[in-house]
C-alpha cells in the first residue's frame, strides 16, 4: 500500500496513464545504445497468457485485446553510481521505473520490418534510479499489438496478425561504485508478466480503450506470473537512432469552436441511398475556447482544432465511476443537410468518419472513468490519430475543464529548420498546409496519410516530397532509418517495392516512380546535407537495383511477375491513361495498349534520372560513375528511339494532349532545338485549353514547377501557383484545407467529397511544390558538385503578385537567408551566404552568373 501511495503522491492529480499537457514527469534520457553483446544476458519474454488474434485479418480487423505487462525487482548488490537501460519490443512499448515514465520517445519501437529489424531505445536513468546498496528498484513495460500483431502490419489474408504475442528484451547495465558492472537482462526466472493494467484494447488502426479504475501492472503483482520465452523474431536489433516519435507540445491545438447538439431535423428517407439526406445537427449550446463544458448521455460534443494533424486528444475532465466516454476523430465535418449524394454519412454539423475506412469498430478512443473526486487526466498513449475534429458522447455527465489536441510526430521541434514566407496570404496558407502535411506523416516512416487503415511508407509519396521535407526540417537521420527499411524490404532481384517497410500490402515490385525512391532519396540527402554515408550504407542495394532495371529496360510486360500487371503511374492525375480512375483499363477491365506504352515511357524516365544520380553519388563516394554514366545515355538514346518522333511530337498520339509526358521529355532533355520548341509550345497550348490549370498527378507535379521555369515557362509557373479553380493548391484552401490533400478534389464546396474509398484530407505529396519556392523563387538551391550548400546556386524568381519573400534556410554549412521585395518599379534583393560558402549568383532576367563569397549582400533592379 505504501508503494502505491507514494505513487498517486507523485502523480498529483493525474490518471495513472495522463501526463499534463505542457508538463512531464518522465525521467531518463535516451543515450548511445550498449554494446550489442549486452543482449547475449536476455531473452524475449512474453506473457504466458496473453490471448492471439484469431480469424483472417481482413475481417477481424482488430488485434487482441489487453496490454502486456513485464516487471521485475532488482536490489542493488553496491552503492550504484550509474543505471543504463536497453530495451527493445515486439508492440508498441512505454517503461517506467520505480512507478514514473521513462524516455520522451513515444510509440517505441517505430514501425519496421516486422521480421528483419527491431529498433533498441537506451536510457540513461541514474538520476530517477534508488542507488544506495540494498535498495530495489522496480522495471516495468507495457506492451501493445501495434506495429507488431495488428493490422498495419498484416496482409488481409493472413490467418491472426503477423505477430502473434506481444513481447518484451531488456538489459540494464548498472555500474557500482567500487567501478565493476553488472548486466541484468529478461528471462523466465526474475521477471513476471501477465495481461493487466488500464489499457484494455489498443492497435494503431484500432485506437485505444482505458479503464482509469484499473491499476498499471506494476501495482498489481497478482496478475502477473511466469513469462514465457517468444522465438516469433529472429531478426537484428539495431539502436534506435533517427524517426523517434514524439508528443509536440508546444504545438498543442486548442478549440476554435465547440458545441453540443442533440436530434435531427430535415432528414429525408429515400429508395436509393444516394437520394438520403441525413439532415442537420440541433445545436443545443456553443462554447467558446477555454470555456467549462458539460455533456449529457445522448448529447453529442464536436470540437474543432482548427488544424488537421497526426496526433491525440488531451483531455482534463471528470465524471461518476464507470462512466464510459467514446471519442471518434474525424477530419471534416458533414454538410449540404446530410446529402448522400454530397458522399456525407451523418447530418450536417457532425464528424465525418467514412473516409477512414473501417471506421465503425477502429480509429476511436474509449475512456472509463475511475470516478475519483478530482479532475482525471488523459491521452491516448497506444496509438496515434488523423483528425481535426472529434466527436464526444458518453454514457453519463461527464464535466470537461480542457479539452486540446497534441501533435505527434518524428519531426521533433529541435528538427525543424527553414522558415519561409511571402506578402501572400493564401501562398503562406500554402506553406503551412504542407509543413502540417510534413508533420503529420512524417511518423516513423514517411507515411501516405496518419487518418485512414493505412499509414503505410508508400516510395513515391516519400521521392516526390523528399527535397521539399529537406528544408522545412532536418531529415537527414530520419532517412537513414527508413533507407534500412527499404533494404529490409527489397526484392531478391534488387526490386523495389511500393511500400517500405513491408506492410499489409504495397508488396508489388517494381512500380515505376515509387521503386525509384530507393536511389532518389539518398541521392536528395546525399545533396542537401552533404551526407555520403547514407550512399554508402545503401550502394549495394542501390547498384542491385539499378543492375535489374538496366537487364529489363525497367520494361513493364517483362517485369510483369514482379508489378502484378499494374503501374500506378501518375497517380490521381486529371489526364487520359490515369489508373486509379481507371482510364488506363477499356471497358473489359484490360488494360489499354497506350496506357502500357505510357508506363514504358515513365519508366524509361525514371531510368534515366535513376541512372544520372547513381553517376552523381559515385562521383561524390570517390567510385567509378562511368558504367552509369553509360547507362543514363543509353536510356536516353531509348526514350528517343522508341517514344519521339524527330519533330518532338510523341509516336503514341495520345501523349500529345497530355502535360506530364511533355514535363519529363523537357526534364530528361529528350528534346532539342526546332522539337524542343515545338513541345513547349504544344504544353503551353495545353495548359492554355485547360484554363490555366495542371492536370498532373503525383508523378508529373513533382517535376512540374522546376520543369516550366528550365524551359521558359516561368510565366505559367506562377499561373499555376496563384490558380484557384479546380484543380490548383489554392482550391483547397478555398475549400478549407489546412493540411495538403491526397486528391485535387477531396472535397468541393458545390459537389461534396471525393470518392470515400480513398480520400485523404492529409496526404502531403502535392506539397512539392514548395521545393519550388525555395529554390527558385527564394533561390536557395544546393550545387551538387558542392553539396551540403557549401556553393549555393542564387537564380531568384520575382513575381509582383507575391509581394516580398523571406526565407531562411540554417542549411549543413550555415545559415543562408534571401529577402526580396518591390519599392515601386525597384526590384530589391537582400542575401546572405554561410562562412566559408560561395554562391553562383544570376539575377532575373539575366543568364550569365556571377559568383559571391561570405556575407550579406544588398542588390537592387528596375524591374517592370
Amino acid at each position: 500500500m505504501m508503494r502505491r501511495f507514494k505513487f498517486w503522491l507523485i502523480a498529483g492529480l493525474l490518471t495513472i496513464s495522463g501526463i499534463t499537457c505542457g508538463q512531464t514527469n518522465n525521467v531518463g534520457q535516451k543515450v548511445t545504445a550498449l554494446d550489442t553483446q549486452s543482449w547475449d544476458c536476455s531473452e524475449w519474454i512474453s506473457a504466458a497468457d496473453a490471448p492471439v488474434a484469431k480469424g483472417r485479418a481482413g475481417q477481424i480487423r482488430r488485434a487482441a485485446d489487453g496490454a502486456n505487462w513485464f516487471v521485475t525487482n532488482i536490489r542493488n548488490e553496491q552503492t550504484v553510481t550509474s543505471a543504463k537501460w536497453m530495451t527493445a519490443g515486439l508492440g508498441v512499448y512505454e517503461l517506467y521505473l520505480n512507478g514514473q515514465p521513462v524516455g520522451q520517445e513515444i510509440l517505441k519501437p517505430g514501425f519496421t520490418h516486422y521480421a528483419k529489424t527491431k529498433r533498441s531505445f537506451t536510457y540513461d536513468i541514474t538520476d530517477a534510479f534508488t542507488k544506495e546498496k540494498g535498495k530495489k528498484n522496480t522495471l516495468s513495460a507495457q506492451v501493445t499489438p501495434g506495429w507488431w500483431a495488428d493490422k498495419i502490419v498484416t496482409p488481409g489474408d493472413m490467418e491472426g496478425m503477423q505477430g502473434k504475442k506481444c513481447a518484451f528484451r531488456c538489459v540494464l547495465e548498472l555500474t557500482f561504485a567500487d567501478g565493476t558492472k553488472k548486466n541484468y537482462g529478461t528471462n523466465c526466472e526474475t521477471w513476471k508478466a501477465g495481461i493487466a493494467g488500464p489499457v484494455k484494447h489498443a492497435g494503431i488502426f484500432d485506437g485505444e480503450e482505458y479503464d482509469a479504475r484499473v491499476q498499471p501492472g506494476y501495482d498489481t503483482p497478482e496478475k502477473l506470473s511466469k513469462p514465457e520465452i517468444n522465438r516469433e523474431f529472429n531478426g537484428e536489433i539495431l539502436p534506435s537512432e533517427g524517426a523517434e516519435v514524439y508528443l509536440r507540445k508546444d504545438l498543442t491545438l486548442h478549440p476554435v469552436k465547440s458545441y453540443i447538439w442533440e436530434g435531427v431535423t430535415g432528414a429525408r428517407q429515400a429508395e436509393k441511398k444516394q437520394d438520403i439526406e441525413h439532415g442537420t445537427v440541433i445545436i443545443k449550446q456553443q462554447y467558446a475556447s477555454g470555456q467549462a463544458i458539460t455533456l449529457k448521455k445522448g448529447e453529442s460534443l464536436v470540437v474543432d482544432f482548427g488544424q488537421n494533424c497526426s496526433g491525440v486528444p488531451y483531455f482534463v475532465f471528470k465524471a461518476k465511476s464507470g462512466t464510459v466516454l467514446s471519442c471518434l476523430p474525424g477530419e471534416i465535418l458533414n454538410d449540404g443537410n446530410g446529402a448522400e449524394r454530397r458522399g456525407m454519412d451523418g447530418p450536417e454539423g457532425s464528424v465525418h468518419r467514412r473516409n477512414l475506412r473501417f471506421q465503425e469498430s477502429c480509429m476511436r478512443m474509449d475512456y472509463t472513468f475511475s470516478g475519483k473526486p478530482d479532475f482525471e487526466t488523459y491521452y491516448p498513449h497506444c496509438t496515434f490519430f488523423g483528425y481535426r475534429f472529434i466527436s464526444v458522447t458518453a454514457t453519463d455527465d461527464v464535466t470537461f475543464k480542457t479539452i486540446e489536441s497534441i501533435p505527434i510526430t518524428s519531426i521533433a521541434q529541435s528538427m525543424e529548420t527553414g522558415k519561409i514566407t511571402t506578402g501572400h496570404e493564401l501562398i503562406n496558407k500554402l506553406i503551412s498546409n504542407t509543413i502540417w502535411g510534413q508533420r503529420s506523416n512524417y511518423l516513423s516512416v514517411p507515411t501516405d496519410c496518419p487518418q485512414r487503415d493505412e499509414r503505410l511508407g508508400w516510395m513515391a509519396d516519400t521521392q516526390v516530397f523528399a527535397e521539399t521535407g529537406t528544408f522545412f526540417a532536418n531529415t537527414d537521420r530520419f532517412f537513414h532509418k527508413w533507407m534500412r527499411d527499404v533494404r529490409d524490404s527489397q526484392g531478391e532481384t534488387g526490386a523495389f517495392p511500393g511500400v517500405s517497410p513491408a506492410a499489409q500490402y504495397g508488396a508489388e515490385l517494381m512500380r515505376l516512380g515509387w521503386a525509384d525512391a530507393g536511389i532518389i532519396v539518398p541521392w536528395t540527402i546525399w545533396k542537401q546535407f552533404d551526407d555520403p554515408t547514407i550512399i554508402d550504407e545503401n550502394w549495394e542495394a542501390m547498384n542491385r537495383f539499378m543492375q535489374h532495371v538496366n537487364e529489363t529496360k525497367y520494361d513493364h510486360m517483362t517485369l510483369i511477375k514482379e508489378n502484378d500487371h499494374y503501374q500506378w503511374a501518375d497517380w490521381l492525375s486529371y489526364e487520359p491513361l490515369e489508373t486509379c480512375s481507371n482510364l488506363a483499363f477499356d471497358d473489359n477491365g484490360k488494360r489499354k495498349p497506350d496506357a502500357v506504352t505510357y508506363w514504358n515511357y515513365l519508366s524509361a524516365c525514371y531510368w534515366q534520372i535513376d541512372a544520372e544520380m547513381m553517376r552523381d553519388m559515385a562521383k561524390a563516394t570517390g567510385r567509378d560513375g562511368s558504367k552509369y554514366q553509360e547507362m543514363a545515355e543509353t536510356a536516353k538514346a531509348y526514350l528517343k528511339d522508341n517514344f519521339l518522333n524527330s519533330d518532338g511530337t510523341f509516336k503514341t498520339p495520345i501523349l500529345n494532349t497530355m502535360q506530364t509526358p511533355a514535363l519529363f521529355a523537357l526534364k530528361n532533355g529528350l528534346v532539342e532545338g526546332v522539337a524542343k520548341e515545338n513541345m513547349a509550345v504544344r504544353l503551353r497550348q495545353n495548359f492554355a485549353s485547360h484554363d490555366n490549370c495542371l492536370q498532373t498527378g503525383f508523378l508529373g507535379t513533382s517535376i512540374l514547377m522546376q520543369t516550366l521555369t528550365d524551359n521558359g515557362m516561368a510565366d505559367i509557373a506562377y499561373e499555376l501557383l496563384f490558380q484557384r479553380k479546380n484543380p490548383s493548391w489554392i482550391y483547397s484552401i478555398d475549400n478549407g484545407a489546412t493540411t495538403i490533400w491526397e486528391r485535387w478534389n477531396s472535397y468541393m464546396k458545390d459537389k461534396g467529397l471525393g470518392p470515400n474509398g480513398m480520400n485523404s484530407f492529409n496526404h502531403y505529396a502535392y506539397g512539392c511544390v514548395c521545393q519550388w519556392l525555395w529554390e527558385t523563387v527564394a533561390g536557395i538551391s544546393a550545387d551538387i558538385s558542392k553539396p551540403g550548400f557549401k556553393h549555393i546556386i542564387m537564380k531568384p524568381l520575382p513575381d509582383r503578385r507575391l509581394g516580398f519573400i523571406q526565407a531562411e534556410y540554417p542549411s549543413a554549412a550555415g545559415t543562408i537567408k534571401s529577402c526580396w521585395k518591390y519599392q515601386g518599379d525597384l526590384w530589391i534583393w537582400e542575401f546572405t551566404i554561410p562562412e566559408g560558402c560561395t554562391a553562383s549568383v544570376t539575377m532575373p532576367g539575366e543568364s550569365e552568373s556571377k559568383i559571391f563569397t561570405a556575407g550579406t549582400h544588398h542588390i537592387s533592379k528596375k524591374m517592370q
